[in-house]
């Protein structure tokens, strides 16, 4: 019979154009990440109350004056409701409520929260069968007898405007007598702190058998895991922090794809320290989800390269394990802190402070156990190398290192087109040596070579 040759491969997920956002739970109450926790950390914050209808601190954040205007009721027991619309389209987060009454005028005071109140222009009596809103609404907010102002815990918001149902605060005064009573509410404009990037497709060739995976985004990724599913059940392939070294690890050991299972990855990024939105892009500013894997198949199946990046449905990803939501803790002094696409820039300390963020401890972390280990050499090389970007890493049979570098030539976003071309052929081949022989153990160069030879069409 014929023996079969195994040969390696790589496959890559990618998610390459869209994320999917974690949503919360319909109930309006939601748990995200409140940034400030002093009442002094600025002047003009949600802390600070005034009679403007809106007040917008530096941060975003602004606090919201509802209150009914100066009214006679003609009757005791009088209801009488004021809409108030949300003043923004993204998500924002009530975290403070201040009443403006007293029990000698407002017997209570209900805020609601809807799509479509009664009215917009004016106050109406809402204890008849008109009511307080066209849809359903949702009781934010309830006062009465002088009750002290209420501030929700930490990490507790209720959701409002953006993708919420909300987009109207409706408030509802009971009264005795005429006043203008109201509630000063504290509202955190905010982007989601935790997001998730979900890809995931149909393996319809001959079998590969992964033996290494590798994970890639910036700064912002927290943990990148990748599956196989088959009937049903999730098989882990590889999990890691790209905030570690970004080499190949080992992968499930005997874990192996056949044609119809799925394969999916997900990656887990933080938004903290981040006041705008993030996109999906090639600069350091922006983020990336890859998972590579290595494997071997028979060769007269070969397929040395394969590629998803087809996003995961929310169907399917509801079954992920939850250790793909986990972030793993890396020691300070692990941290990747120049693993961009663009090497050599020089870390400002907005991105060093961006870097300090991006690794909260949390009691549900976890640190990743492995079978390896990896340290730092601090003294390592000797005297330094003058390097570019460094694109590929080797050993040869003495076990010395081999690294290739572009020398001055810098690769960015606009050096290739969308056809692949490379588009500063105008450069010229580079004038440095572009392949270092380095001892391992001093770091001194042995060997160099490719100057004026290597100019990428």
């Amino acid at each position: 019979s014929e023996m079969g040759v195994l040969v390696c491969g790589v496959v890559v997920l990618t998610l390459i154009c869209q994320s999917h956002s974690l949503d919360g739970a319909t109930n309006p109450l939601h748990r995200f990440k409140r940034y400030q926790e002093s009442a002094s950390s600025e002047p003009n914050d949600c802390t600070t109350r005034t009679r403007q209808p809106m007040v917008l601190s530096k941060s975003g954040n602004f606090s919201l004056d509802v209150r009914m205007p100066g009214v006679s009721p003609t009757a005791s027991d009088t209801y009488l409701c004021v809409a108030v619309p949300v003043p923004t389209t993204r998500d924002a987060y009530i975290v403070d409520f201040e009443p403006h009454a007293s029990m000698d005028t407002a017997h209570h005071m209900l805020l609601y929260g809807c799509r479509t109140p009664v009215s917009t222009t004016n106050y109406w009596d809402c204890g008849s069968v008109k009511g307080t809103c066209e849809d359903e609404a949702s009781i934010m907010y309830a006062w009465a007898r002088n009750a002290p102002p209420t501030r929700l815990p930490p990490d507790v918001g209720f959701k409002v405007g953006g993708k919420s149902r909300i987009t109207y605060f409706v408030l509802q005064i009971h009264y005795g007598d005429v006043h203008s009573s109201g509630l000063f509410i504290c509202v955190f404009l905010i982007l989601s702190t935790v997001t998730n990037a979900d890809v995931a497709c149909t393996y319809n060739s001959y079998p590969i058998y992964p033996f290494a995976f590798r994970t890639h985004t910036h700064k912002l990724g927290q943990v990148v895991s990748g599956y196989r599913i088959r009937d049903g059940k999730w098989t882990l392939i590889g999990r890691q922090t790209p905030q570690l070294p970004q080499a190949f690890y080992p992968a499930t050991k005997g874990i192996n794809v056949k044609y119809g299972d799925t394969l999916a990855a997900r990656c887990v990024f933080t938004g903290e320290g981040r006041t705008t939105k993030t996109y999906i892009g090639g600069t350091s500013d922006d983020e990336m989800c890859n998972f590579y894997m290595m494997y071997y198949m028979e060769s007269r199946h070969a397929a040395p390269f394969q590629e998803c990046m087809e996003d995961g449905s929310k169907e399917l990803f509801q079954n992920i394990p939850p250790e793909a939501n986990v972030p793993i803790t890396v020691p300070p002094e692990m941290m990747m802190h120049n693993m961009m696409h663009s090497a050599g820039a020089p870390s400002t300390p907005e991105h060093q402070d961006d870097m300090a963020l991006l690794q909260p401890k949390r009691e549900e972390e976890e640190v990743l156990d492995q079978e390896y280990h990896l340290e730092e050499v601090t003294d390592w090389p000797e005297s330094p190398l003058q390097l570019g970007q460094v694109s590929g890493l080797a050993l040869d049979s003495d076990d010395n290192l081999v690294i290739f570098h572009r020398g001055d030539h810098q690769w960015g976003v606009n050096s290739f087109d969308n056809s692949g071309k490379y588009q500063q052929q105008s450069l010229g081949p580079i004038q440095q040596s572009t392949i270092l022989v380095v001892d391992p153990v001093k770091g001194s160069v042995l060997k160099a070579s490719g100057r004026n030879m290597l100019c990428p069409k």
